[in-house]
């Protein structure tokens, strides 16, 4: 067992203010100490995924969350929440990227769909990736005012 505990070692969650719970109930796990079970839930790390760029190249996932930033991940019809992405980093001067993420459309495809399976939303939806590289929040579908759903999570996440 020393070397097959991929539960401990890729699945450790928590809660804290720097997390908004989506009221979703954790993944049950038959063995939490061996079994990795890949989610985009809040408070849980970031699932890897290779995906494609559209020039063909392999990227990972989990490469995409750049130094000291934010990273929303859309489906790919979440464009709203892309541009509500981009319109409060703009304002706030927020380190916050966006990206659309899906098997045929979006800034990057997921063939395999690794991440799609993992990531817990509608097209519509998107989570908040923090710099650690765990899930800050998620939204499971579209929202009628997405900059204000955007804002309120952020303000949450960054104590403000």
């Amino acid at each position: 067992m020393e070397f097959n505990e991929l539960g401990v070692e890729f699945g450790y969650t928590y809660d804290s203010a720097a997390v908004v719970p989506d009221g979703t109930p954790a993944p049950e796990n038959p063995d939490p100490v061996r079994v990795y079970q890949p989610a985009a839930r809040p408070g849980h790390p970031l699932p890897h995924a290779w995906l494609e760029d559209l020039d063909g190249r392999r990227v990972a996932l989990t490469r995409l969350v750049r130094p000291g930033r934010l990273l929303l991940i859309a489906g790919e019809d979440g464009q709203a929440w892309c541009e509500a992405a981009e319109k409060i980093a703009a304002e706030c001067g927020l380190p916050l990227d966006a990206i659309r993420v899906g098997h045929v459309d979006g800034d990057y495809r997921d063939l395999r769909s690794t991440w799609t399976a993992a990531r817990g939303h509608t097209p519509q939806g998107a989570v908040l990736v923090r710099p650690d590289r765990f899930i800050g929040w998620r939204a499971h579908g579209a929202a009628t005012d997405p900059v204000a759903e955007l804002t309120t999570a952020l303000d949450a996440l960054l104590a403000r």
